[in-house]
């Protein structure tokens, strides 16, 4: 199942494909919001896989613009708790992030790893509203069995205050990459992916559920947690 293991390495996106170079990039991006308060930010999407495996989704970015950015994952079956991981990088440790898996309470510390591998281009569909956010539709076809779609607006607040902090982190480090981008056209709002695994067709949909800048996260939160 190619496409999910890439859950955590797209945050950015969360948050999407974050290396992806538009292919139209003239004309076609919305300008940027400013409307950014405060130093923190919270960004929480929330979804699904269906078909031959079936599971919910829930990806969360917690960022403080002084501190640094906790990226977490966590799939469930039912009731139950599949897997459960984060990724912290602190700006001041810029040349390693650490991946915690709250399953096992264990961790490992990922160091740079050289410059990251880019993305197949994106095609601009249109724009469509979604969830009151007037979004740019972009799609991926990785083939006649990988179909991504990707719906980005610029009035997600926070995502202008995350883009900028993810552009300070060391490239080659695994799952925080940030080179270019689907951003120019905002903050991802819902993304959908239809493929097959093991000759057997599969869809998955990301939804944005809550995106805040008017919070209060404590310095802890940035922490690895220590069992």
């Amino acid at each position: 199942m190619k496409p999910l293991k890439n859950f955590l390495a797209v945050l950015p996106i969360v948050l999407g494909s974050a290396s992806m170079r538009p292919t139209e990039m003239s004309g076609n991006r919305i300008a940027h919001s400013n409307k950014d308060y405060g130093n923190q930010a919270l960004i929480a999407y929330v979804g699904s896989v269906t078909g031959m495996y079936a599971f919910d989704i829930g990806i969360t970015v917690y960022m403080d613009t002084t501190i640094g950015v906790r990226y977490e994952v966590t799939f469930e079956k039912g009731t139950a708790v599949t897997s459960h991981v984060a990724i912290f990088y602190k700006f001041s440790s810029p040349f390693q992030s650490i991946t915690y898996n709250f399953l096992t309470h264990k961790s490992t510390v990922n160091k740079n790893g050289g410059s990251p591998d880019s993305d197949p281009n994106v095609d601009v569909i249109g724009n469509e509203t979604v969830d009151n956010y007037l979004c740019t539709h972009l799609q991926h076809g990785g083939g006649t069995d990988e179909v991504s779609d990707y719906w980005m607006s610029p009035n997600v607040p926070g995502f202008s205050k995350l883009v900028n902090t993810l552009k300070t982190i060391s490239p080659g480090l695994p799952a925080l990459a940030f080179s270019g981008t689907i951003f120019n056209w905002g903050g991802l709002v819902k993304w959908t992916e239809n493929f097959v695994a093991q000759g057997q067709t599969m869809h998955m949909e990301l939804n944005l559920q809550e995106a805040n800048t008017d919070i209060v996260l404590p310095s802890k939160t940035f922490d690895v947690p220590s069992k």
